[in-house]
């Protein structure tokens, strides 16, 4: 399980609503992606294991 601090919700969040900016991920630096899978909406860092999160939907 990954322990994330307020900084890394930010930035997913800032992804998660705006869809077509890039954002950094602040721990390893690579890219933060915003994925629809099926009803729900993923926001994660490229690089495996490292921070995520997302929206479920109905």
């Amino acid at each position: 399980m990954v322990t994330m601090n307020e900084h890394d919700y930010k930035v997913l969040y800032e992804k998660l609503n705006n869809p077509d900016k890039k954002v950094i991920c602040p721990r390893c630096g690579n890219e933060i992606i915003r994925e629809k899978r099926g009803n729900s909406i993923a926001v994660e860092c490229k690089t495996k294991g490292c921070i995520y999160g997302g929206v479920r939907g109905i």
